[in-house]
This record gives C-alpha cells, structure tokens and sequence, in this order.
C-alpha cells in the first residue's frame, strides 16, 4: 500500500525547533541573551535563518527583543496565573465533552499516551513526554470537536512547555502528574463528566503553585 510521504523540514523550521526546545528546558535561560553569530555557529545555519527563528519566537512571546538585542523572554507570575487559567478554561471543557461522548475507541488512545508519558517520564526524558503529552491534549481537544480551542492552546505551548518542563523535572510530578491524567482518563471512562472536570482542574491547579514555585 502507498503511503503519505511526510513533507520533509526545512532549515528554519529544523533551526526552530532546536532553538525552542533549548528554551523550553531551560538551555537557555530567561534572560539570556541570544547572540546570533553564536546561535549561527551552533546550528550550522545562515544568519538570515536565525533571524527568522527569533522573530516567530517572539510572535510565540518566547523571546522579547530589547535596546540589548533578543532575550529570552522572563515569565511573570501575573502571567503564569494567566497562562494556567486558560489551560483550565479551554482544558477542562475538551474534558467533559469527551466524558459526555466517551467511547473504548477513546479511553483507549488515551490511555496509551498516557503509558507514553509514563514511560518517557521513568526513562528521564522529559523533552520526548512533553510532546507525548501535547499529542494527548491534542487529541482529546480534536476528540471534543474543539479545534478552534485547540489552536489558541497550541500558540500558548510554547509558554506552556517552559512551564511543563520545570514542573515535570521534579521527582514529585513525575508521578502526580501522570496519577491525576489517570484520574481524568477514568472518569471520561465512566462518563462522569463533572468528577473528570473536577480532576482537570485539579491536576493544573497543582501544576500552576508548582510552577509559581519553581519560577521564583
């Protein structure tokens, strides 16, 4: 059978994808200063190219171009609180849908992300479960027919990603994190739609102190 040829990256976006993934787990701090002849060295890239990249990143509100030159951009606590009570607006509704239209087809795919996650978690790889969990959201919002909601959260995972980078490197959430999608995964199972709302909510309420914590 014929299959789908992938259509291959190119160099700003392969360029890209390094440069946000270096922010997100903290490669490169808040703060610094990115140096485009350095970034240019490192990438093996033009710098045409980099310039490119800090320009979409800034339109992520991953970097902020100051007098100085580009840095990475310092998350405020007022915009964490921000960030996260989005998560639980947009979040918490693909939730009960799911959970108001559940199927095996659906807890099933879940639940393998979820092993996913748990998987990469244990092995240490934080990086490769944050995209399994991004793939999970994504599905779940896709699942609840909210794609419009999905695309203002995916322009937020950038910011999201910093933040779930930070929480998922503390050996605490290593494993409440997963339990409390569990939690949220049993109860769209049951088509319990309130007790799932009511986990989600919880799940990022734990996720926003910790994050408020660990980014002071």
């Amino acid at each position: 059978m014929l299959e789908k040829v992938e259509k291959p990256k190119t160099l700003k976006e392969t360029a890209l994808e390094q440069l946000r993934l270096a922010i997100m787990t903290g490669q490169l701090v808040p703060g610094e200063r990115l140096v485009e002849r350095t970034i240019c060295e490192k990438l093996g890239v033009s710098r045409t190219v980099v310039r490119e990249c800090i320009r979409h990143l800034e339109s992520e509100h991953l970097v902020t171009v100051s007098n100085v030159g580009p840095l990475v951009t310092v998350l405020e606590s007022d915009e964490i609180r921000q960030i996260y009570h989005l998560r639980a607006m947009l979040e918490c509704e693909a939730v009960r849908h799911c959970a108001e239209q559940v199927t095996d087809e659906i807890v099933q795919r879940l639940q393998n992300d979820l092993t996913e996650i748990r998987a990469e978690l244990q092995a240490g790889e934080v990086a490769e479960a944050m995209e399994q969990a991004r793939l999970f959201y994504q599905y779940l919002f896709f699942t609840a027919g909210m794609t419009v909601a999905w695309e203002l959260t995916d322009r937020l995972n950038g910011r999201i990603g910093r933040l779930r980078f930070m929480t998922l490197s503390t050996q605490e959430r290593v494993i409440k994190g997963p339990n409390n999608l569990q939690q949220i995964i049993d109860n769209i199972a049951k088509g319990d739609s309130e007790a799932a709302v009511k986990a989600c909510q919880n799940h990022i309420n734990e996720a926003c102190q910790l994050g408020l914590q660990l980014n002071n």
